[in-house]
């Protein structure tokens, strides 16, 4: 089931970052927001929905949404942004990409190029076989923005070309809000406590896409609180699949190498790499089919936490890898491509937390 989500106001999402009152004045903001965000919104939503928190404390509806000690069968997959007017879907730019000085917009990202590690590389040590380079002459710089769906389904496909990308603020706009804390009993403002949070203001035909999983009794629509500040978002149930094109790439691999890319932030219990991959060699496998990692383009690691609305106390805070990052793939065993789809495309491979949205890998053609 999916569902369209549209905010009905400025959005809040705080990034891992603390924030005390009183001795921080700036508070940092994310968006997209987490997928934990989503989860446990959508989570509490169906707890009020179904009956009270002390029902859910007493493991009433321990099947389907858990118990403050353990979840139940509800997954989800994404958030994606989706512009609605001309039904495009928005992902983070893959990091194998990089934007070329003075590009086009419509063509302003190129493929790195996957070579041979160069004998006298600064980290001889490191098992990894193959390097990333760009072989042109231009300047580049790491990809920013965002891009559409049907770019990704070109990149990820293997065509050859160069890339467009959209700016944030084709999308989104940030807002400064200024506040100050009162007394509750006088209303009087308290010295010192004056502060500032960036507000996420999304275009009017912006929504966001969310897949639910493992619940089927969702109301079609209905009103939930998103992030902070108590902001509300309206959703609708869908009858359709906005991804189905994405979900049912038609690929083909060449030889016995693929790449995975990351369409939201992934927490892998090693840090940057899955668990099931040994760090010394590289090498691993998973659900039957062995794999070593030759080469990755990783971006800056997000902190990522959260409150426990249950049990009133934060949840243990994590260092994830962000969305865009792109790991590449040598086949070591006998495994055919619609193999490697069903373990790989479109699900959640994080480590911790797959069923909160964490870790959605796309597969991808090697060329």
């Amino acid at each position: 089931m999916w569902l369209k989500v549209k905010p009905n106001d400025t959005l809040f999402f705080r990034t891992g970052r603390p924030f005390t009152m009183g001795d921080d004045t700036w508070s940092d903001s994310v968006f997209p927001p987490n997928p934990s965000t989503i989860y446990g919104a959508i989570r509490t939503f169906l707890i009020f929905e179904k009956g009270s928190l002390k029902e859910f404390k007493e493991g009433k509806f321990k099947d389907e949404i858990g118990t403050p000690l353990e979840k139940g069968s509800l997954k989800i997959i994404g958030p994606f942004l989706y512009k609605e007017s001309i039904n495009l879907i928005y992902f983070k730019p893959p990091l194998d990409l990089v934007k070329l000085e003075n590009g086009n917009e419509n063509k302003q990202l190129q493929l790195l190029s996957l070579t041979d590690k160069p004998e006298f590389f600064y980290s001889e040590d490191f098992p990894i076989d193959k390097i990333l380079v760009f072989k042109g002459a231009k300047q580049v710089d790491e990809p920013e923005g965002w891009v559409k769906n049907n770019t990704l389904k070109n990149y990820l496909i293997g065509k050859k070309e160069k890339f467009g990308v959209i700016k944030n603020e084709n999308i989104f706009k940030t807002e400064l809000k200024i506040g100050i804390t009162r007394n509750r009993k006088t209303l009087a403002s308290q010295d010192g406590y004056l502060y500032r949070i960036p507000l996420i203001r999304v275009g009017k035909d912006i929504a966001f896409l969310i897949k639910i999983q493992g619940i089927n009794d969702i109301p079609k629509t209905g009103i939930f609180q998103l992030g902070g500040e108590g902001k509300t978002v309206f959703y609708e149930t869908l009858d359709s699949n906005p991804l189905e094109e994405i979900e049912n790439l038609r690929l083909e691999l060449k030889g016995n190498m693929f790449k995975v890319y990351l369409a939201t932030p992934a927490i892998f219990k090693k840090g940057w790499i899955p668990e099931w991959i040994n760090e010394n060699t590289l090498e691993g496998e998973k659900e039957g089919i062995r794999l070593k990692l030759i080469s990755c383009v990783i971006g800056r690691f997000l902190r990522i936490g959260g409150w426990d609305l249950a049990n009133n106390r934060p949840k243990p805070m994590y260092k994830a890898v962000p969305a865009g990052s792109v790991y590449y793939f040598k086949v070591l065993s006998d495994a055919d491509l619609e193999k490697i789809k069903e373990v790989f495309h479109f699900k959640n491979i994080s480590d911790i937390n797959p069923e909160e949205g964490f870790g959605l890998s796309l597969v991808g053609v090697v060329r």
